[in-house]
């Protein structure tokens, strides 16, 4: 595949530079950011879409922060896989905002043969400095050739910690949470598709990127059976759900850390799932994690969130 910019650094491990600034990249997000990140994510809830609806999907912020290093390390070269993904909602973002993207690499080391790095980012308001999005992706930057893709290989256990995705048969799920919120109460499932369309929107298709995610050719060349879906994907969906249930709270106070533990392709149907773990003062701890259509798992990690 041909270079987007070959004045751009190939992304590889060595090549990473710890501590190096990267940014301010500035992106408004106006009408139009807000029309694809609502396209991409399928997320249609009224804070986002319609006439009256005051704010942008800071997830897709998110998305936008882990493809940063794409301003210095050239995207078409990209052949990596997200492994974890820690992101914070400290603000909602008003429509046509100008976000102010920055970050670097705070880390890079090497665990069993793979180059791994830490990218920790964050979404600024562009003149007043007001913090909306903080997020810490860790990353193989580039899949070396002994490595055996597409199989759930990124990791044998969802996260340390050892989250247990059992979800509890004979407790029906609650789509509100309430002042009286119990452990072990199942939150109320969402349910996802990814189609090629929203995975090449969400993965920057619409600036030209050739990645695993966008191109059929580039993504069997790098072992997998098909495009596969960003773990981002999935962080975002979490994130509609769990805002779903807790309301106006989780724009800022919500949190999520997850493990992208197998591929999840196009057309396959997500369940994304939650139970709440502990509730403490106002403070609601969740286990989260995600399922393809085979009922195997394929990112898991906790989340929290402040009562309204």
């Amino acid at each position: 595949m041909s270079r987007i910019n070959p004045e751009l650094r190939e992304p590889t491990w060595e090549n990473v530079v710890v501590d190096e600034p990267i940014g301010p990249l500035t992106v408004k997000a106006d009408e139009a950011w807000r029309r694809r990140a609502c396209f991409a994510l399928d997320d249609y809830s009224p804070d986002y879409f319609g006439e009256t609806a005051a704010f942008v999907p800071a997830p897709m912020a998110g998305r936008d922060l882990v493809a940063l290093f794409c301003s210095v390390y050239d995207p078409s070269r990209t052949v990596g896989l997200h492994q974890k993904e820690e992101i914070w909602f400290v603000n909602p973002i008003p429509l046509d905002t100008e976000l102010h993207y920055s970050g670097k690499y705070t880390d890079k080391y090497m665990k069993r043969g793979k180059g791994y790095t830490v990218f920790d980012t964050e979404a600024r308001d562009a003149i007043s400095g007001k913090l909306y999005v903080r997020q810490i992706s860790t990353e193989i930057m580039r899949i070396p050739d002994n490595i055996q893709l597409g199989t759930g290989g990124a990791s044998k256990t969802p996260v340390e910690g050892h989250v247990q995705p059992l979800w509890p048969e004979h407790l029906t799920p609650v789509e509100r949470a309430s002042e009286h919120l119990a452990p072990g109460t199942p939150v109320k499932p969402l349910i996802k598709c990814p189609q090629q369309a929203q995975m090449t929107v969400f993965s920057g298709g619409n600036t030209q990127w050739y990645n695993i995610h966008t191109d059929r050719e580039v993504a069997l060349k790098a072992g997998f059976r098909d495009t596969l879906a960003q773990g981002m994907m999935e962080t975002c969906w979490i994130a509609e759900m769990l805002a779903r249930f807790i309301g106006e709270s989780w724009h800022t106070s919500g949190w999520i850390k997850m493990a992208y533990v197998k591929p999840v392709f196009r057309g396959d149907t997500i369940i994304c799932k939650a139970v709440v773990q502990e509730v403490e003062d106002e403070l609601i701890k969740f286990h989260v994690w995600a399922e393809n259509q085979h009922g195997e798992i394929t990112a898991a990690g906790w989340a929290s969130a402040n009562k309204n």
